[in-house]
């Protein structure tokens, strides 16, 4: 009998449904646009979390007043077991002490940018700057196995008032 293939690992988003981008888009399209803590601008990456509760965390620190938003919809990626297992870490202690600078410096492009350029891995986990012992999921959209996930939108997402 073949053996029995791991579980994937779900990672998830909290993200716009445009015209420009679908909720479910894993280009890294709009990281590209405007780069973000771990990318420059014209490198596309997707930002993720480990969890439901970290990425409502991580967007909040970005949507500012505009917590009633409605156009925000909860994507799971579904990571196959494989992929998941050949993941790489970024450890908070790895990093200089400026990586949590806001808005965000240097450092933690180029340890974005190096990746991405490399191509190593699939994902790179990188610890939140809001709760240092979580990680957010970096995916390569320009890797060999990027095409290996896929994107569900869950339902819409709605932030709770009391967040404001």
């Amino acid at each position: 009998m073949p053996a029995k293939s791991a579980a994937p690992t779900t990672v998830w988003r909290i993200a716009k449904h445009t015209k420009d981008f679908r909720a479910e888009d894993l280009s890294g399209g709009g990281a590209a646009a405007v780069g973000g803590r771990w990318n420059a601008v014209g490198n596309p990456v997707v930002y993720a979390g480990t969890s439901i509760a970290l990425c409502t965390l991580e967007t909040l620190a970005h949507i500012g007043d505009d917590i009633a938003c409605r156009n925000r919809f909860l994507v799971g990626i579904e990571i196959p077991h494989k992929l998941w297992e050949a993941r790489q870490v970024v450890a908070p202690d790895s990093l200089p002490k400026t990586w949590v600078a806001e808005p965000p410096g240097m450092d933690t492009v180029h340890v974005g940018n190096a990746w991405l350029k490399s191509c190593d891995s699939l994902l790179l986990l990188v610890p939140s700057v809001i709760v240092h012992e979580e990680f957010n999921v970096l995916i390569n959209p320009k890797h060999k196995d990027a095409d290996k996930i896929k994107a569900q939108v869950h339902r819409p997402f709605v932030y709770d008032p009391r967040l404001a």
